[in-house]
């Protein structure tokens, strides 16, 4: 890679560890749903901005997206994806190195549902990191800074996994079919749809338009989504973005750790350090 690839990756990298650094104060001192809702509203403000420029994307291929089965899995994106940030956010306001590090056990099952069900071929080295994942991860809850999640909230841990492997699984089978753009723009709608079922009331709406904490981190999401998706189309590979939005994650260990006092330093940065060892196979192997 060039300086200019290893740059673009380091911005990513800066991206994914803010992210859950900003929604902590969110999870902390608001209700969690809000974390749903100003993520969905600052989505949907983003796309009615972007439309003018990308809106000739939702016609993907000249075909109509929304003809095609495939936009099933961007309702059920929308969906779920109010239930995965709440989950998530209840989880980042005890630990949030458990509310990164669980995607890691995400990509292992994606990946699992991809070639059991998708014709994708892990191959032997594959196999032995997945299974390496499910260790990890079971002394993670046992001996990491998950051990302090009470039974409810590793219910949360476990739900919010399954999830997010889900959605390793939709993005793989949609994105190709009916593009990006109506992807995310369909999602988005339903998630702040559902936000609307669930409770959202005006004074939640004028505080995600008003609060300065809560403007920043919906616009911070918003553009860091729409970064990452520019980069895997336009500047690099797919995988190697992949593997840059997981060095994040130890990132973030170490910072809560340091900040946040959860666990030592050293365990922080044993399981973040193993879990990259694991995850760059499947990731980077065809």
């Amino acid at each position: 890679m060039s300086i200019f690839h290893i740059a673009v990756g380091i911005v990513l990298l800066i991206f994914w560890a803010v992210r859950p650094l900003i929604y902590k104060p969110a999870a902390q001192y608001f209700p969690l749903k809000l974390s749903a809702a100003f993520t969905a509203s600052w989505l949907v403000f983003s796309l009615i901005v972007t439309f003018p420029i990308l809106g000739h994307l939702i016609f993907f291929d000249g075909k109509n997206p929304f003809c095609s089965p495939y936009m099933l899995l961007a309702i059920y994106k929308g969906v779920s994806l109010f239930y995965l940030i709440s989950l998530q956010q209840s989880i980042n306001k005890t630990s949030t190195s458990s509310s990164v590090f669980l995607s890691f056990i995400a990509l292992a099952i994606g990946a699992v549902a991809n070639n059991l069900f998708f014709n994708e071929n892990l191959g032997l080295i594959k196999v032995v990191c997945i299974m390496g994942f499910g260790i990890l991860g079971y002394l993670f809850l046992q001996k990491g800074d998950a051990k302090r999640l009470s039974s409810k909230k590793k219910r949360f841990f476990a739900i919010t996994t399954l999830i997010m492997a889900s959605y390793t699984v939709c993005d793989h089978l949609a994105i190709p079919q009916i593009g990006w753009y109506s992807y995310l723009s369909v999602s988005s709608i339903v998630m702040f749809f559902v936000c609307l079922i669930n409770g959202i009331s005006k004074n939640n709406l004028k505080t995600i338009f008003t609060n300065k904490f809560i403007i920043f981190a919906g616009v911070f999401y918003s553009i860091s989504e729409f970064f990452v998706i520019y980069v895997s189309i336009n500047i690099l590979p797919v995988s190697v973005v992949a593997v840059f939005l997981r060095l994040s994650v130890p990132v973030v260990m170490v910072i809560s750790a340091i900040k946040y006092k959860e666990q030592s330093l050293k365990s922080q940065l044993a399981f973040g350090i193993v879990a990259i060892i694991l995850a760059l196979p499947i990731i980077l192997i065809k």
